[in-house]
Protein backbone atom coordinates (compact mmCIF):
# COMPACT_ATOMS: atom_id res chain seq x y z
CA UNK A 1 0.00 0.00 0.00
CA UNK A 2 1.51 3.23 -0.68
CA UNK A 3 0.63 5.53 2.58
CA UNK A 4 0.81 8.82 0.55
CA UNK A 5 -1.51 8.31 -2.40
CA UNK A 6 -3.58 6.78 0.08
CA UNK A 7 -4.18 10.04 1.38
CA UNK A 8 -3.89 12.15 -1.09
CA UNK A 9 -6.50 10.28 -2.65
CA UNK A 10 -8.99 11.04 -0.61
CA UNK A 11 -9.25 14.68 -1.22
CA UNK A 12 -9.43 14.49 -5.28
CA UNK A 13 -12.06 16.43 -6.75
CA UNK A 14 -14.47 12.93 -6.79
CA UNK A 15 -13.56 11.70 -2.96
CA UNK A 16 -14.09 15.29 -1.80
CA UNK A 17 -15.78 17.47 -3.85
CA UNK A 18 -16.47 19.83 -1.20
CA UNK A 19 -12.72 21.10 -1.36
CA UNK A 20 -12.21 21.13 -5.39
CA UNK A 21 -10.52 24.58 -6.31
CA UNK A 22 -9.04 25.03 -2.96
CA UNK A 23 -5.27 24.35 -2.26
CA UNK A 24 -4.30 21.36 -0.44
CA UNK A 25 -1.17 21.13 1.24
CA UNK A 26 0.48 17.71 2.78
CA UNK A 27 3.13 17.91 4.95
CA UNK A 28 4.11 13.55 5.62
CA UNK A 29 6.61 12.51 7.41
CA UNK A 30 7.73 8.92 7.21
CA UNK A 31 10.04 7.01 5.90
CA UNK A 32 10.04 5.85 2.08
CA UNK A 33 13.33 3.69 1.87
CA UNK A 34 16.32 2.37 3.61
CA UNK A 35 19.04 4.72 2.31
CA UNK A 36 20.56 7.23 5.02
CA UNK A 37 21.38 10.38 3.64
CA UNK A 38 25.36 11.62 4.58
CA UNK A 39 25.82 14.18 2.56
CA UNK A 40 28.57 15.28 -0.12
CA UNK A 41 31.69 16.55 0.64
CA UNK A 42 32.02 20.32 -0.84
CA UNK A 43 34.94 22.27 -1.19
CA UNK A 44 38.79 22.15 -0.32
CA UNK A 45 39.85 20.48 3.02
CA UNK A 46 40.13 23.80 4.53
CA UNK A 47 36.90 25.68 3.64
CA UNK A 48 34.88 22.71 3.05
CA UNK A 49 30.66 22.09 4.54
CA UNK A 50 28.35 19.14 3.55
CA UNK A 51 25.12 19.64 1.36
CA UNK A 52 22.54 17.15 1.57
CA UNK A 53 23.07 14.25 -0.83
CA UNK A 54 19.75 14.61 -2.92
CA UNK A 55 19.06 18.74 -3.60
CA UNK A 56 18.77 21.06 -6.31
CA UNK A 57 16.60 18.54 -8.46
CA UNK A 58 13.04 19.48 -9.50
CA UNK A 59 11.13 17.01 -11.66
CA UNK A 60 8.13 17.53 -14.09
CA UNK A 61 6.08 14.54 -14.60
CA UNK A 62 3.63 15.40 -17.57
CA UNK A 63 0.84 13.28 -15.05
CA UNK A 64 0.46 12.36 -11.45
CA UNK A 65 0.43 8.42 -10.69
CA UNK A 66 -1.88 6.50 -12.10
CA UNK A 67 -2.99 8.42 -14.58
CA UNK A 68 -2.27 8.65 -18.61
CA UNK A 69 -0.03 10.85 -19.96
CA UNK A 70 -2.32 12.68 -22.99
CA UNK A 71 -1.10 13.43 -26.83
CA UNK A 72 -2.71 14.75 -30.16
CA UNK A 73 -1.38 12.57 -32.54
CA UNK A 74 -0.97 15.58 -35.17
CA UNK A 75 0.63 17.79 -32.10
CA UNK A 76 1.99 15.46 -29.73
CA UNK A 77 1.80 15.01 -26.17
CA UNK A 78 -0.54 18.07 -24.02
CA UNK A 79 2.71 18.16 -21.92
CA UNK A 80 5.62 18.94 -24.13
CA UNK A 81 2.87 21.45 -26.74
CA UNK A 82 2.91 23.39 -23.35
CA UNK A 83 5.57 23.09 -22.43
CA UNK A 84 6.85 24.51 -26.39
CA UNK A 85 4.68 27.22 -25.79
CA UNK A 86 5.39 28.60 -22.68
CA UNK A 87 9.69 28.23 -22.82
CA UNK A 88 9.45 30.10 -26.82
CA UNK A 89 7.25 33.10 -24.72
CA UNK A 90 9.37 32.92 -21.41
CA UNK A 91 12.57 31.44 -21.22
CA UNK A 92 14.42 34.67 -21.79
CA UNK A 93 13.03 36.39 -18.63
CA UNK A 94 11.18 33.97 -16.57
CA UNK A 95 12.79 31.20 -14.24
CA UNK A 96 11.78 27.21 -14.57
CA UNK A 97 9.80 26.81 -11.62
CA UNK A 98 7.16 29.80 -12.60
CA UNK A 99 7.39 28.74 -15.98
CA UNK A 100 6.28 25.16 -14.84
CA UNK A 101 3.62 27.18 -12.91
CA UNK A 102 2.38 28.66 -16.13
CA UNK A 103 2.75 25.18 -17.71
CA UNK A 104 0.36 23.90 -15.31
CA UNK A 105 -2.13 26.43 -15.63
CA UNK A 106 -2.54 26.08 -19.62
CA UNK A 107 -2.30 22.28 -19.03
CA UNK A 108 -4.51 22.29 -16.73
CA UNK A 109 -6.82 24.49 -19.33
CA UNK A 110 -7.03 21.24 -21.74
CA UNK A 111 -9.61 18.65 -22.30
CA UNK A 112 -10.29 16.35 -25.00
CA UNK A 113 -12.82 16.80 -27.71
CA UNK A 114 -13.72 12.79 -27.35
CA UNK A 115 -16.81 11.98 -25.36
CA UNK A 116 -15.01 11.92 -21.80
CA UNK A 117 -13.46 14.92 -21.93
CA UNK A 118 -10.20 13.56 -20.39
CA UNK A 119 -8.12 16.50 -18.40
CA UNK A 120 -4.38 16.20 -17.20
CA UNK A 121 -2.34 17.14 -14.07
CA UNK A 122 1.10 18.36 -14.51
CA UNK A 123 3.03 17.04 -10.95
CA UNK A 124 6.45 19.27 -9.87
CA UNK A 125 8.72 17.70 -7.63
CA UNK A 126 11.23 19.91 -5.45
CA UNK A 127 14.03 18.63 -3.90
CA UNK A 128 15.98 21.65 -2.71
CA UNK A 129 16.05 23.36 -5.47
CA UNK A 130 15.55 26.75 -4.22
CA UNK A 131 17.56 28.69 -6.77
CA UNK A 132 16.27 30.85 -10.04
CA UNK A 133 17.07 28.93 -13.21
CA UNK A 134 16.96 30.99 -16.00
CA UNK A 135 17.66 29.45 -19.62
CA UNK A 136 18.61 32.88 -20.81
CA UNK A 137 20.00 35.46 -18.86
CA UNK A 138 17.99 38.46 -18.29
CA UNK A 139 18.34 41.29 -20.46
CA UNK A 140 19.82 38.82 -23.62
CA UNK A 141 18.03 37.16 -26.26
CA UNK A 142 15.48 39.89 -26.54
CA UNK A 143 15.31 39.54 -30.06
CA UNK A 144 12.32 36.97 -31.14
CA UNK A 145 12.25 33.40 -31.87
CA UNK A 146 12.45 32.51 -35.19
CA UNK A 147 10.19 29.70 -36.64
CA UNK A 148 12.57 27.46 -38.99
CA UNK A 149 8.76 26.05 -40.48
CA UNK A 150 8.51 27.83 -43.93
CA UNK A 151 5.27 25.56 -44.25
CA UNK A 152 3.64 27.07 -41.71
CA UNK A 153 0.74 29.53 -41.96
CA UNK A 154 2.04 33.38 -40.76
CA UNK A 155 -1.59 34.39 -39.92
CA UNK A 156 -2.35 31.12 -37.79
CA UNK A 157 1.28 31.66 -36.12
CA UNK A 158 0.38 35.14 -35.24
CA UNK A 159 -3.28 34.32 -33.57
CA UNK A 160 -1.01 31.38 -31.39
CA UNK A 161 1.48 33.96 -30.42
CA UNK A 162 -1.69 36.28 -29.25
CA UNK A 163 -3.34 33.58 -27.44
CA UNK A 164 -0.19 32.00 -25.90
CA UNK A 165 0.80 35.26 -24.69
CA UNK A 166 -2.93 36.11 -23.49
CA UNK A 167 -3.02 32.85 -21.40
CA UNK A 168 0.43 33.31 -20.29
CA UNK A 169 -0.43 36.91 -18.77
CA UNK A 170 -3.74 35.44 -17.11
CA UNK A 171 -1.34 32.83 -15.44
CA UNK A 172 0.98 34.77 -14.28
CA UNK A 173 -1.53 37.97 -12.89
CA UNK A 174 -2.93 34.83 -10.90
CA UNK A 175 0.58 33.95 -9.86
CA UNK A 176 1.58 37.18 -8.87
CA UNK A 177 -2.15 37.99 -7.23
Amino acid sequence: MDVEEEIVKKFYGTQCPALQGKPKLFLLQYCRGDEHDLGVLRGTQVDSFKLPEVTDILIANSTVPGFVSNRNTQQGSWFFQCLVEVFKENAKNVDIRDMFDMISRILNEKESIDEEKRKQTLEQTNRGFYKKLYFNPIGEADEDYDTDDEDCDENKQQKNKVGLKKRVKEAWKVLTD
